[in-house]
């Protein structure tokens, strides 16, 4: 197949690049649910790493990530706050915390980045989880409360609020599948659909999150806040393997993709789109397939699914307005894309061609106001523990979190810099990509496509052409 002529792409001079990070992923000193999680057991690629409880050290260094973001060149720091840091006790407010924070805002502000905080970004404490998490109604309550502390305190400093990162996500694999921290007494083996959310399990909780981010969204306004509000949404591209799948990928679709932004567009300043690939919906649940190439961590590559969405988004919020009371149009943000790709084989090309697909949108009427990439440096993440290596640089936790910059760190500098993209630049990352076809690459997911490992396999990279064409 042949790409487009026009294979040189520009971005507007008022688009942002950015790039984010996750309170429980690089906070050191920090005792959360995460890490009674892992000392359950329910962290792979946890105890097999040197000082796993250290993440990056971002609560005593954050001067270490933040110089590298600077020399970086981008103009957006995306970072989190702990709730239970702030809120150790239910009525509680723990302001040597908020101190710190103030003092890591600053940090941010002087190296002359805008900061994006996000509220909920897959944590809450351990009382809102041992009565029940977003089961509870009276969490929305428990949210807001620490919502209304943190952008009293800080609403002159920052620049962007993202409420809620992924609730869609952090609800299916903790509230449904018990796989991520929960209220559940016992994990329980699902498939993409389960059963919680289709007898209502996943929308009782995700309305009583949306129900807390528009109470927030509502304070914001009263108070005449300057900063943008909105969510990261994580959206992903549901393929039915036959027809039977293609109904259940429909479903997925409508529940995973659309239901939590129909419940709170009307109240956000912005859409924030996280988006990682295609899922293969096979029967209820996902499969691992021979036509796609995928991530370390077992996404799919798919540019294309990325434009897709962007373009169904646009026409259902921006277009369609009989299916809105507000009629104002909403921007997007990408509040995270990116890779897990420990040899930096295709990180180059996967980043040039999820940013034409996204640039093609754009073109079309698509309005985004700026790109954040996930992430700085390789960390924890999630369930997955450090074997997925989505980082811009590598994290030697052995010899003292030494950072070594890889490769794609001094491509995303030179596209954030420039905002542009070459013909050459293009060219050259896919030759870094075919160059490693047949070569093996660590893989962090079990056959089933859903189940962590300790320790990564390793297969081939197939010869799959996966650009956007």
């Amino acid at each position: 197949m042949c790409l487009s002529a026009n294979a040189q792409v520009q971005f507007p001079k008022d688009f942002f690049f950015g790039i984010a990070n996750a309170p429980a992923h690089v906070e050191d000193k920090l005792d959360d649910i995460w890490i009674d999680h892992a000392n359950n057991g329910g962290v792979y690629a946890f105890y097999n790493h040197f000082m796993p409880e250290r993440r990056l050290d971002f609560w005593s260094h954050p001067e270490v990530e933040l110089d590298l973001a600077k020399e970086l060149g981008v103009k957006v720091f995306r970072l989190g706050v702990d709730w239970e840091r702030i809120f150790p006790e239910k009525d509680v407010v723990d302001y040597t915390a908020l101190d710190r924070y103030e003092e890591i805002f600053d940090m941010v502000r002087e190296r002359n980045m805008k900061i994006m905080l996000t509220l909920f970004h897959h944590t809450e404490p351990r009382w809102t989880l041992n009565d029940g998490s977003w089961r509870n109604k009276g969490m929305i309550n428990d949210f807001v409360k620490f919502s209304k502390v943190v952008l009293d305190r800080f609403h002159t400093k920052i620049d962007y609020v993202v409420t809620f990162n992924e609730a869609n996500v952090y609800l299916m694999l903790g509230q449904i599948a018990g796989l991520w921290p929960s209220p559940l007494k016992k994990p329980r083996n699902f498939g993409i659909l389960d059963l919680g959310p289709i007898k209502g399990t996943y929308t009782r909780s995700l309305k009583n999150i949306a129900k807390a981010h528009i109470e927030v969204y509502d304070y914001m306004k009263k108070k005449d806040y300057k900063p943008l509000l909105g969510v990261a949404h994580n959206i992903a591209d549901y393929k039915g393997v036959n027809a039977i799948s293609k109904v259940f990928a429909g479903i997925s679709h409508r529940k995973l993709n659309l239901k939590f932004a129909d419940y709170i567009i009307d109240h956000v300043d912005f859409l924030g789109l996280n988006y990682y690939g295609v899922e293969r919906v096979n029967g209820l649940g996902v499969e691992l397939s021979e036509e796609v190439t995928y991530s370390d961590s077992g996404r799919g590559i798919s540019p294309f699914g990325f434009y897709d969405l962007l373009s169904q988004l646009h026409k259902r919020y921006n277009v369609n307005f009989r299916k809105r009371k507000n009629k104002n149009k909403v921007p997007f943000i990408i509040t995270e894309n990116g890779v897990a790709d420990e040899l930096d084989v295709f990180r180059h090309s996967y980043l040039i061609e999820h940013l034409h697909a996204l640039k093609k949108a754009m073109n079309e009427g698509v309005n985004v106001l700026g790109y954040i990439h996930w992430t700085l440096s390789d960390n924890w993440e999630w369930a997955d523990g450090y074997c997925p290596k989505f980082g811009l640089v590598s994290v030697d936790r052995k010899n003292g979190l030494k950072r070594t910059k890889r490769d794609s760190f001094y491509l995303y500098q030179k596209i954030a810099s420039s905002k542009r993209i070459s013909k050459e630049t293009r060219d050259t990352a896919w030759k870094r990509v075919r160059s490693s076809f047949g070569k093996y690459r660590p893989f962090c997911r079990a056959d089933d496509a859903q189940t962590p490992l300790d320790w990564p396999v390793y297969f081939p990279l197939k010869s799959f052409d996966w650009r956007f064409k």
